[in-house]
C-alpha cells in the first residue's frame, strides 16, 4: 500500500491551469524531490494534497484512504466530510516556506499545542516528546525562546519539530530553504537529511538540486502543471532526457553540486 497516492490531479485558478493531470505515488520511506521552475505547480501540488487548495478533479489517498469529495449547490468541489480532512491532515506534516510559527508562543509551546489539543496527548507526555524533537533538530537551548528571537534557520527547524510532533506518516516540505539566507540553508538541509536516514516518507519541493541528488530517492520534474520527467534522482538529474529539464539544470550553478558540501559530500546515498 502506498503511503500517498495522487491520481489525475487538476487545479485551475481563474483562466490559469496550474495542475494538469498530475499522478504520483510515494511508498513508505520514499523521499521524493519535486522540482521545476517558478510557476510550474510544485507548491500547488502540495497544497492540494492536504486540501489547503481544493483540486478541481482527481483523487488523493493517504495510506490507502481516499479523501472523499463532493459538489455543493453552486457546483463547487469540496470535501464530503470535513472531519475526515481534519483527521487526514494529522497524518500529513506540512512545513512551509515562511515557517508559520505562532509568534505569541515559545518554541516549546508551538510544538506541544497541536498534540495536546488535537490528538489529546497528556501535557507531560507532549512536553517530553517535544524536548526529544528539539534535541533532534538541534534546538535544545531554544525551548523557551519566542520566534522573533530566532534566526531563520532556527525558525525553520522549530517548524519541522512542530510538524513531527503530530507523528505524521508523510512529511510535505514546500521549499523549506527558499526564505533563508545562504549561510543558514545547510543547517535545515542537514535536519531533513537526518529524517531521510530515519526512513521518513517525504515529498520535498526544492530548488536545491545538489540536495535532491544526494538525499532523495526519486525526483519529479514539473513544467506548466505536468510531469515532464520522473525516476531515480541520480538518473533524472545526471542524465536528463527532456530539453526542458536540461535547460533547468544548466541554469543552476554547477548543476546543483554547489549545495552538496552542506551535507558533507555528494555521495551520501
Amino acid at each position: 500500500m502506498a503511503a500517498l497516492r495522487v491520481s489525475d490531479l487538476y487545479k485551475r485558478f481563474g483562466a490559469l491551469d496550474v495542475l494538469r493531470g498530475i499522478s504520483l505515488s510515494a511508498q513508505e520511506r520514499d523521499v521524493i524531490a519535486i522540482m521545476g521552475a517558478s510557476g510550474s505547480g510544485k507548491s500547488t501540488l502540495l497544497r492540494c494534497i492536504n486540501l489547503l487548495d481544493i483540486p478541481d478533479a482527481g483523487e488523493v489517498q493517504v495510506a490507502g484512504e481516499l479523501i472523499h469529495m463532493t459538489f455543493d449547490r453552486r457546483g463547487q468541489r469540496g470535501p464530503a466530510d470535513r472531519r475526515q480532512v481534519d483527521r487526514i491532515r494529522t497524518r500529513l506534516g506540512m512545513v512551509f516556506q515562511r515557517f508559520n510559527l505562532w509568534s505569541h508562543l515559545t518554541v516549546l509551546q508551538n510544538i506541544i499545542e497541536a498534540p495536546i489539543h488535537v490528538l489529546g496527548v497528556p501535557r507531560r507526555q507532549a512536553i517530553a516528546h517535544a524536548e526529544h524533537l528539539l534535541h533532534k533538530v538541534g534546538l535544545d537551548d531554544k525551548r523557551d525562546t519566542y520566534p522573533a528571537h530566532l534566526s531563520g534557520g532556527q525558525e525553520q527547524r522549530a517548524a519541522i519539530a512542530r510538524a513531527l510532533a503530530m507523528e505524521p506518516e508523510v512529511m510535505l516540505f514546500d521549499e523549506p530553504t527558499s526564505a533563508l539566507d545562504p549561510e543558514l540553508v545547510g543547517e535545515v538541509l542537514k535536519v531533513i537529511d537526518a529524517l531521510a536516514e530515519e526512513g521518513r516518507t517525504m515529498l520535498i519541493v526544492t530548488h536545491e538540486i545538489g540536495f535532491a541528488r544526494a538525499v532523495s530517492s526519486r525526483t519529479v520534474f514539473l513544467h506548466e502543471g505536468t510531469i515532464v520527467e520522473e525516476g531515480p534522482s541520480r538518473q533524472v538529474l545526471d542524465h536528463p532526457r527532456s530539453d526542458r529539464l536540461k535547460r533547468f539544470l544548466s541554469n543552476s550553478p554547477g548543476g546543483g553540486r554547489a549545495t552538496s558540501h552542506l551535507l558533507g559530500g555528494d555521495d551520501l546515498r
